[in-house]
C-alpha cells in the first residue's frame, strides 16, 4: 500500500506525521506544489514548484494531481489539511483519500465564524478591503465544498469535532506528538530547573498574542519572579504585536527573552524543561501540538476553556483554564503560578502518563494504518 501525503510539506506537522507513517513500515511519498523541502523525502511537486500557491494554482492542476498520483501507483491520498489540500483531492477526483482535518484549517468556515480581522489569512497583515473581500468570498462559497470533501472521504483524522464529526477519528485523541527521547523522561521532569512560562503560539492575533502580551507587561511590572520565552518563529508575527514583544525585551532584558527564529530540537528541549508554565490560547477549537508537547515535558498548561480543552483537561488537576481569557485574568494566573516555584507542582507526572498513554505519535500511526487496511478492504469488497 502506498500512501500519498499531500500538502505543504514544509509543515512541520506533515513532516512529523509523514515520518511516523515511514517509520510504522507505511511506504509515503510526498506530494505537492511548492518547492521540495530537506526533510520530506521522496517529494514530487504536481508541475513546476510555487512558492506560494494560490487557489488558482491549486484549480488549474487538479487533473495533474490525479495523473501523478496514478503515475505513482498510489493506493490512498491523505491530503493533510482540508483546504486547500482535501479540496484538491477531490477536485481531483481521485480516489480513495483520508484527509487530515485540522481545527485551525477550518476556522474559517464554521456557520458562526468570528470577526474576519482573526482569520487565519488575515492574522498578520493589515485587514485591507481586498483581503476582507477575498476572505468573505472563502466563507461564502467553500463550505459546500468542504462538506462534499468530507463526504466522499473514506474516513477523516480530525481535531474538530463540530465539522468533522461523522467522520471523526479516535474518540478522545486529537494530537500526536514525537515523545521525548533520552534516558528517563520521568527523571528529567524530576531534575528540570522551571524559571519562566513558554509562549509558544508566536504573535499573531490568532493566538490571542495581544492579550497575553499584555498580561506579561502587567505581570513584569508589578515584580513578577517569572520569566517570558517567547516564540515568533511558528508563524509570521502581526508587525505590531512584533514591535510590543521587542518593546518588552528592551525593557525587561533579564525577564523576557524573545526568539525570532525555529529552534532546534535540542533547543526547544532546554526550553521547555526551564518552562514552569506555558500559555495556549487559540481562537479556534482544537486540541493544538504544542498543548501536547508542552503536557509531555512537565509545563503547566495555561489555557482558554475551549471545548476541546475542557474534554481532556481539568483545572487545577492537570491544567489551569483561564476564563474568561482577559489580560486581568491570565496576569492574575501568572501570580497564582509562582508558589510552584517553591511547591511541588501538581502536574507534570499526570500529564505524562496521559501523552504517554494516548498521544504517541508512533502507536497514533501504527493504528492509523490499521484503520486505513479495514477501510480499503471494506471498499474493494463492496459489491
Amino acid at each position: 500500500m502506498r500512501i500519498a501525503l499531500v500538502g505543504p510539506a514544509r509543515d512541520l506537522h506533515l513532516q512529523r506525521w509523514g515520518r511516523a507513517l515511514q517509520k510504522a513500515g507505511a511506504d509515503v511519498v510526498f506530494v505537492g506544489l511548492e518547492p521540495p523541502p530537506p526533510d520530506a523525502t521522496p517529494y514530487y511537486s504536481v508541475g513546476p514548484p510555487i512558492a506560494h500557491p494560490r487557489w488558482i494554482d491549486f484549480y488549474r492542476r487538479s487533473q495533474a494531481l490525479r495523473e501523478l498520483l496514478e503515475a505513482l501507483e498510489v493506493t490512498v491520498a491523505h491530503p493533510f489539511h482540508l483546504t486547500p489540500s482535501g479540496v484538491w483531492v477531490w477536485l481531483s477526483g481521485f480516489r480513495p483519500y483520508v484527509p487530515y482535518a485540522m481545527g485551525a484549517d477550518l476556522f474559517e468556515y464554521t456557520p458562526a465564524a468570528p470577526p474576519l480581522r482573526y482569520s487565519w489569512s488575515l492574522q498578520n497583515t493589515a485587514p485591507s478591503l481586498p483581503r476582507l473581500a477575498a476572505a468573505w468570498l472563502r466563507r461564502r462559497f467553500l463550505p459546500p465544498f468542504l462538506r462534499q470533501t468530507l463526504q466522499e472521504a473514506a474516513f477523516a483524522l480530525a481535531d474538530n469535532y463540530e465539522l468533522c464529526k461523522a467522520k471523526k477519528f479516535f474518540e478522545k485523541v486529537k494530537k500526536y506528538i514525537e515523545l521525548p527521547t533520552g534516558p528517563d523522561l520521568e527523571g528529567e521532569l524530576e531534575k528540570a530547573e522551571r524559571v519562566g512560562i513558554l509562549l509558544p503560539r508566536g504573535l499573531t492575533l490568532f493566538y490571542q498574542a495581544d492579550v497575553i502580551l499584555q498580561a506579561a507587561r502587567q505581570y513584569l511590572a508589578a515584580q513578577g519572579r517569572l520569566a517570558f520565552f517567547c516564540l515568533a518563529g511558528p508563524y509570521p508575527p502581526h508587525p505590531h504585536l512584533a514591535h510590543q514583544a521587542k518593546c518588552l525585551e528592551k525593557q525587561f532584558p533579564d525577564k523576557f527573552f524573545l526568539f525570532e527564529k525555529v529552534l532546534p530540537k535540542r533547543e526547544m528541549k532546554n526550553l521547555w524543561q526551564r518552562s514552569l508554565a506555558f500559555v495556549s490560547a487559540p481562537r479556534y477549537d482544537g486540541y493544538s501540538y504544542s498543548l501536547a508537547e508542552g503536557r509531555a515535558y512537565g509545563a503547566l498548561p495555561l489555557i482558554s476553556a475551549l471545548p476541546a480543552y475542557q474534554e481532556l483537561l481539568t483545572h487545577g488537576y492537570n491544567a489551569w483554564f483561564i476564563e474568561p481569557f482577559t489580560t486581568e485574568n491570565l496576569t492574575q494566573a501568572f501570580f497564582e503560578v509562582e508558589k510552584y516555584l517553591i511547591e511541588p507542582p501538581f502536574w507534570p507526572q499526570r500529564n505524562l502518563a496521559w501523552i504517554q498513554r494516548f498521544s504517541n505519535l508512533q502507536q497514533s500511526a501504527r493504528l492509523f494504518l490499521s484503520l486505513l487496511e479495514k477501510a480499503l478492504y471494506k471498499e474493494d469488497s463492496r459489491p
